[in-house]
């Protein structure tokens, strides 16, 4: 609405009307990119507490503590194949006495003069043997052995035998603090004892959508309301985040309702996302009613399209706290690129793979066209091939039927245009 309204007495005899419109502030930019953004955000973000968690319940958690190996991997030098256990310097004779059988997890029998021992995959080295021969290179006639004479030429002292420790020494580490425990972790877990891994606890989240135009999705809008598409796309990409739990509330555009609403949310809430009401509009209380609740602001506004005016926040004991425009694109966009690392860093994972997992991929573009911005510029595109993708004609922030055909979006620099490769982020986690 425009401030007042001022006659003017121009050369003509009728007064002009002027309408004095208030100014748009520009965005001060922090920094210069979405990724200095995200460092400085993820420095000062703490983790949640951790607490040992039994490892049949921990899958998915993230590591706490670094987790080292009890005792060398494999224990003992063990046969790499099923076949047969015997000494270097005993193949040139025709055949062999087969004298018995080493049993798998069990000690082995000392290996006898001018013999050898049947052996499993895994099974102990039995005292006095320094080969193994594969089953397929021999040939049993009534207990006795004998060994191709291909197999003899190239048989080398500790062929097909994995020494004690040739994986892991005693006492090394096996996986790293802020590491998910995927399945592979789970079993390196398990191997090496760690019945009750220290984790850190699930991230609550709470999601605080805006804006007196939005009705629920399962809702029927009149012609000027819009349902609300922001709090789906938002719970689908953050609840298959094996750790994360996440809730939703919307609140009316009214500063003092916001207040008391953020309030509330920070009593339990690991780390907030709001949406809408945070851009420069009259009606826009977001930054105000965060500053209310002692939330210092570390960005408002970065140089990127879509979601220019994304408000990064810490509270005073470390939790994430994002403003995401309100527009559905730019709420998926800035989601993914930015509030994705922060949760990760809540987490427990700013210091381990998880993290390093979200590195982008990089994609070539079958279609590039020559259109740079000054800003950074996230565009949607369709994956076509491995490494390539094209871009989709997307209209706006708010053209979420666009963003609904592509597979994500690549990042490119101010003024940057071309093929590529570029960096891809995808919709899903």
């Amino acid at each position: 609405m425009p401030e007042c309204i001022l006659p003017f007495r121009g050369p003509g005899i009728l007064p002009v009307l002027i309408l004095l419109m208030p100014r748009e502030t520009p965005f001060t930019f922090s920094f210069p990119s979405p990724a200095e953004a995200i460092t400085a955000l993820l420095a000062h973000i703490t983790p949640v507490d951790a607490a040992p968690i039994p490892l049949e319940q921990a899958a998915g958690r993230i590591l706490a503590a670094d987790v080292r190996s009890d005792r060398p991997s494999p224990p003992v030098d063990v046969s790499a194949m099923d076949g047969f256990a015997l000494r270097l310097a005993d193949i040139a004779a025709p055949d062999f006495p087969i004298a018995g059988e080493v049993r798998i997890g069990c000690e082995p029998p000392v290996l006898p003069l001018n013999a050898c021992l049947r052996i499993v995959t895994g099974g102990a080295i039995p005292p006095g043997a320094d080969i193994v021969v594969k089953r397929e290179d021999t040939t049993e006639h009534a207990q006795r052995l004998a060994i191709s004479p291909a197999a003899k030429s190239r048989l080398r002292s500790g062929e097909f035998i994995r020494r004690s420790g040739e994986n892991l020494a005693a006492g090394s580490l096996v996986v790293s603090a802020g590491t998910p425990i995927t399945p592979s972790v789970a079993s390196a877990l398990a191997a090496f004892g760690i019945a009750a891994p220290s984790a850190y606890r699930r991230v609550n989240i709470v999601v605080l959508t805006t804006g007196d135009e939005l009705v629920s999705f399962n809702d029927t809008p009149t012609r000027w309301q819009l349902r609300d598409s922001n709090s789906i796309a938002l719970r689908a990409l953050l609840s298959p985040i094996p750790f994360v739990d996440c809730r939703h509330l919307h609140i009316r555009d009214d500063q003092s309702a916001m207040s008391d609403a953020i309030a509330n949310a920070l009593t339990s809430a690991d780390a907030l996302l709001l949406t809408g009401g945070v851009s420069m509009g009259h009606r826009d209380f977001v930054a105000d009613a965060l500053a209310a609740n002692d939330v210092r602001t570390l960005f408002h506004g970065l140089p990127q399209r879509p979601g220019k005016p994304i408000l990064g926040g810490i509270t005073s004991d470390g939790r994430p706290v994002l403003a995401l425009p309100g527009n559905p694109v730019s709420v998926m966009v800035t989601a993914r690129r930015i509030a994705v690392p922060a949760i990760l860093a809540r987490a427990g994972a700013g210091g381990g793979t998880a993290l390093q997992s979200q590195a982008p991929s990089q994609l070539q573009l079958t279609n590039p066209d020559a259109k740079p911005i000054d800003l950074w510029w996230h565009r949607p595109v369709r994956l076509t091939a491995p490494g390539h993708a094209e871009l989709i004609d997307s209209k706006s922030s708010g053209d979420i039927a666009g963003a609904a055909r592509a597979d994500g979006f690549v990042e490119l620099p101010p003024q940057a245009t071309g093929p590529g490769p570029w960096p891809f982020y995808p919709w899903g986690f």
